[in-house]
């Protein structure tokens, strides 16, 4: 019995002393920052923080590691809201029939282009407008799911064409 036993044990401490592996500590690198203690509250602040981190060491060497993350960048383009005196498109997502609402200021005939997204027009609406809102219909259940820009050509306070885009998303 003692036998087993001190077997067991000697098993055991060895597997504990040859087991190696490789741990990855969570070590942040960045520019600047800082980390502040106090007697209720501890605070760590970093500016620039790489990401990805990844921290070898062997004897007497540390290699770390990753890239950096500045900065985080939004890109995009900004809508107009239909405040602005510019069109409305109802439902947005559609499944395909939406209606176009603006105001017009004189009665005039005007041309209403749908174009996909590589920019080619794939239905275009000529209307003749009166004074006050104008409402026009559309059915687009035909035209393959996506992103379409509505155009719109209005006059400017210069009594200039200048076109309004606005965004449809078809959905299915």
């Amino acid at each position: 019995m003692k036998n087993n036993l001190f077997i067991l044990i000697a098993l055991f401490g060895l597997s504990v002393f040859s087991a190696q592996s490789q741990t990855l500590s969570p070590t942040v690198v960045s520019s600047a920052g800082g980390y502040f203690t106090s007697a209720s509250a501890s605070l760590s602040l970093t500016v620039a923080e790489m990401t990805m981190v990844q921290t070898l060491t062997t004897a007497g060497n540390i290699l770390t590691q990753g890239f950096q993350q500045p900065e985080d960048l939004n890109v995009g383009i900004q809508e107009t809201s239909s405040t602005e005196g510019s069109i409305l498109i109802y439902p947005n997502p559609t499944n395909g029939a939406f209606s176009l609402q603006y105001n017009g200021d004189e009665g005039a005939e005007k041309v209403i282009s749908v174009y996909n997204g590589i920019g080619q027009i794939v239905l275009q609406k000529t209307i003749q407008q009166v004074a006050g809102i104008n409402k026009i219909d559309f059915d687009l259940s035909s035209f393959s799911q996506g992103m379409y820009m509505v155009e719109l050509l209005v006059k400017n306070t210069k009594g200039e064409l200048v076109p309004i885009f606005t965004k449809l998303n078809l959905i299915r």
